[in-house]
């Protein structure tokens, strides 16, 4: 923990020696999650070490949400900082309800004495503490003094006695009704100075609205029973409902109120904010119970899915009824924390995780895996595992003590298989994240019998093969430890059973389907019998990392909108071309098209094919640099703007929206680096799409400037100009992304070889470090690399020939066989072949297996005698390297063949 704090504690030096070197007179400081999005570390456990640090007056907390950290740079002087508002501590405050805010304090701000608003939305969505912000707001600049009273009255709650309702709001005189037995003021009285708050107003009924207009326009008005008492009142009007305003609300009155502000439903919210709510409430339950709670990852995937149909209010009360029902346990178990399951909820709560398969991507980024949340009055951290430095064993075990646990619990079979069809996903992705730094092969042999290891080798070569995709070494490393476990598993006669089968084969049927090939080849080795719930599980490794799908879908979308006939189409279609995206749509504008007929079919194409991730506008002038902000605020899409369009602009939004950039992201790049678009243009394009067969990428961890350096030495030191081979620049600043873009390249492009400065640990790609480059003997690799891709571009030519010359051998076969019988000469032989030599040996080895299966004669090799007596070691090590092809086509070749293979190999 020591070293993490001295990192955190650097890092967030860092970010604020960068703002005040930016010229700022303060100093905003870093949340948790910017610092842990910036050091890729979980953002509970930043936020307990910046605690941590709080305590031990290291750093300066800004209160707000988020809390803000920050560190002294003035040598013991305390620096300047922004005063939050009271609007800052609003979840939420920064995306969906920020244009409420804006209008929130619009209202206040006002002169001379604000603006009457009324604010819209359904059940507890927050209507009165919202309101009750507003009046803080205005206490905190001055437009109030903070002895302003702010007097809160419920319309519904006298609403079936209009008298007494009326009685309440205005007052009244004695005698006025029964029981009206002295003069009585009214709430608006109590409110003069200050701000009144209606909640329910439409239960007022029409002649209470009409006396409320007539306060709002002159100022003045009666108690009910005395027209002739004309009382002053200096108020404020806020009002909200539930109800569509022209349905319940007289014109004269709503018009009377200039300002209207909706409060979103909290399914309209992003599921970040629900998230920070459902934390939020759980510490507020801490607070009150003085306990820590400590919450499954089940009941947090439940509480930010499940239909809560009456909002933000009814979300707090199922969370404070689930930590009654905990408290319980806890008490009558004597135990020091209080332990929240989803089993502790009602029914409408726990259905809430029948939805989670079809947002697992999301869901996990928010939790950050399947690890328990513990919550204290003023914060929440991971609940951590203590660590072990030795591989991890078998998720089996796991699997069961999860089942174990759950019948104590005395959940019923079926529940438990649904509990238990999550569960088993998270606890693979818990298992293969142990190999996320690599495991060193020879710890690995120690434990995994080398056959095993072969076998997996084996595998991932023809998985490669045949998914078309590239595995980071994680997969190879958990495979051969989790295939030992299910080999002893099965022959100790254990059950393997495996939940999420039915899933696994609908969703990766490729996958499956080869996995039940592997199956196959261990039932074979072993003399086992291998269940499909076992290939289940061996498909889920083949399936890890699945980034390319999970990237696609929640991107930001680009709408290019500009006018003229084809302007648009024209820029979209070049960016398809070069950034191969799918997120790009397009819209002409002729300059006789009616601006509102454009609005409407803009605001069409944005709302078909928002992605849920926000969207950019890029438009070039007129009444279209408008339309982002209103089809926003109609629609609730997060939309920004970009104007002064071109071709360059949109490739790099493209791009950089592929990569996971947000919409914010991206307007700030762009806006900050349109001066250099000029000088990346080519290295984008370039980059974008590969125009030769074989890649080299260059890598770096940050942005792509180091991996351009990179590129270009690669390029001066191995000659690369005719060749047909181009080096591709590439970050690893996000390693799922990176093979995301990696296993799109690998489809179409054959990549030799990755260079740079750090490891990503993809297999069967050999990686070579950037100090390569400086040191002759280590080029030495690099350049075998490059030749060996140039053979390739030759043999691929002859294969192609051979395909219309010799029909009676399937070639891709050969291929293959050939390719890994020249891997065994030069490993056994320590030598290196000439071109020449290789196209003489593919032609001369396809005709010789032809003949010999048609039982043809080969002809004598008469330098046989003189060979055998210098020879005979080259000669067994030949032999040995061509059974493979001997055997796949069940035959067996004359010595005198094996004696002219050799001669062709050795160019004798």
């Amino acid at each position: 923990m020591k070293k993490s704090e001295a990192a955190i504690l650097e890092y967030l030096k860092k970010v604020c020696t960068e703002q005040k070197a930016q010229g700022r007179d303060d100093v905003t400081g870093c949340c948790a999650g910017d610092i842990a999005g910036g050091m890729g570390l979980q953002r509970t456990n930043v936020s307990a070490v910046l605690n941590q640090l709080y305590d031990a007056g290291k750093v300066i907390k800004i209160k707000g949400k988020p809390v803000l950290y920050a560190v002294d740079l003035n040598s013991g002087k305390q620096p300047q900082y922004h005063e939050r508002n009271n609007f800052d501590m609003l979840i939420g405050g920064s995306h969906s309800l920020q244009k409420c805010i804006q209008r929130a304090k619009a209202a206040i701000l006002y002169p001379p004495h604000g603006l009457h608003t009324l604010i819209l939305g359904p059940t507890g969505v927050g209507k009165t503490m919202f309101a009750e912000m507003m009046y803080n707001f205005a206490v905190e600049n001055g437009v109030y003094s903070p002895s302003a009273p702010f007097v809160s009255f419920n319309c519904a709650d006298y609403a079936n006695n209009p008298q007494l309702l009326l009685a309440h709001l205005f007052g009244c005189k004695k005698g006025t009704f029964t029981g009206a037995d002295k003069d009585r003021p009214g709430i608006v009285e109590r409110a003069d100075g200050g701000v009144l708050f209606l909640d329910e107003v439409h239960r007022l009924p029409p002649e209470g609205q009409e006396m409320l207009f007539y306060l709002i326009d002159k100022g003045i008005y009666s108690p009910l029973g005395d027209v002739d008492n004309k009382k002053k009142s200096e108020v404020l009007i806020i009002c909200a409902t539930t109800e569509e305003i022209d349905s319940s609300l007289l014109i004269t009155f709503t018009r009377r109120i200039p300002m209207n502000i909706s409060l979103p439903a909290l399914k309209d919210r992003t599921m970040e904010e629900r998230f920070e709510l459902v934390c939020e409430f759980f510490k507020i339950e801490s607070r009150r119970v003085g306990k820590e709670i400590i919450v499954s990852t089940n009941t947090l995937r439940c509480l930010v899915l499940y239909h809560c149909s009456g909002n933000v209010g009814q979300l707090k009360s199922d969370i404070q009824l689930g930590c009654a029902n905990a408290f319980l346990k806890c008490v009558s178990r004597g135990k020091k924390s209080i332990e929240v399951h989803n089993t502790d909820f009602a029914n409408h709560v726990r259905q809430g995780l029948l939805l989670y398969k079809n947002r697992a991507e999301l869901v996990d980024r928010l939790l950050k895996g399947d690890a328990k949340l513990c919550f204290k009055p003023n914060r929440a951290e991971e609940v951590v595992e203590p660590d072990d430095d030795s591989l991890p064993q078998n998720f089996y075990e796991n699997i069961e003590k999860r089942i174990q646990e759950l019948q104590e619990q005395g959940i019923d079979e079926q529940d438990i298989r649904f509990i238990m069809s999550f569960d088993i996903e998270n606890y693979f992705k818990k298992f293969i994240h142990n190999f996320e730094q690599g495991v060193n092969k020879d710890e690995l042999s120690k434990v995994v019998d080398n056959d095993i290891i072969l076998i997996v080798e084996n595998l991932l070569k023809f998985a490669g093969e045949k998914l078309r995709k590239l595995f980071p070494a994680k997969v190879f490393y958990g495979l051969c430890l989790h295939i030992q476990s299910s080999i002893e598993r099965i022959k100790q006669g254990k059950k393997i059973i495996n939940h999420n089968i039915k899933d696994i084969i609908e969703k990766q049927p490729e996958e499956y389907a080869v996995a039940l090939h592997f199956a196959e080849m261990i039932e074979y080795k072993y003399d086992i019998r291998v269940p499909a719930d076992e290939a289940g599980f061996i498909a889920m490794f083949l399936a890890v990392d699945e980034t390319a799908a999970e990237i696609l879908q929640r991107k930001p979308i680009i709408v290019v909108a500009t006018h003229g006939k084809s302007t648009a189409s024209s820029m979209v279609e070049v960016a398809l071309k070069l950034a191969g995206s799918d997120n790009l749509f397009a819209y002409d504008m002729p300059l006789d098209k009616n601006p509102k007929v454009a609005y409407e079919e803009i605001k069409d194409i944005l709302v078909k094919n928002h992605q849920g991730a926000g969207a950019l506008l890029l438009v070039d002038m007129g009444a279209l640099n408008l339309f982002g902000e209103l089809i926003s605020e109609e629609t609730g899409i997060d939309i920004q703007v970009l104007d002064m369009v071109s071709t360059l602009i949109v490739i790099e939004c493209a791009r950089k929206a592929f990569t996971g950039s947000t919409v914010y992201e991206i307007c700030e790049d762009i806006k900050n680096n349109q001066s250099l678009f000029a000088n990346y243009a080519a290295s984008i394009t370039r980059t974008l799409v590969p125009e030769k067969d074989h890649i080299i990428i260059s890598l770096c961890t940050t942005g792509e400037g180091s991996a351009m350096k990179i590129k270009t030495r690669l390029e001066d030191k191995l000659n690369l100009t005719d060749k047909n081979i181009q080096v591709v620049p590439m970050s690893v600043n996000n390693k799922k992304q990176f093979l995301a873009k990696i296993n799109k390249l690998s489809k179409e492009k054959k990549i030799i070889a990755l260079v740079g400065t750090f490891n990503p640990d993809i297999y069967d790609i050999p990686f070579i470090p950037v100090s390569a480059l400086f040191e002759d003997e280590n080029l030495q690799q690099l350049q075998g690399a490059v030749e060996k891709a140039e053979l390739e571009d030759v043999y691929g030519q002859v294969f192609a020939a051979m395909k219309s010359e010799l029909k009676e051998i399937d070639i891709e076969v050969y291929r293959q066989l050939f390719g890994d019988f020249i891997k065994a000469i030069q490993e056994n032989l320590q030598i290196t072949f000439k071109p020449e030599a290789v196209v003489g040996l593919i032609m001369h080895l396809a005709c010789a297996i032809n003949r010999t299966r048609q039982h043809g004669l080969c002809p004598p090799c008469f330098s046989k005698a003189e060979l055998k007596q210098k020879y005979t070691y080259e000669f067994f090590c030949i032999k040995k390297s061509i059974k493979k092809i001997e055997d796949f086509y069940e035959i067996d070749f004359a010595e005198d063949e094996i004696w002219y293979i050799f001669r062709i190999i050795m160019s004798i």
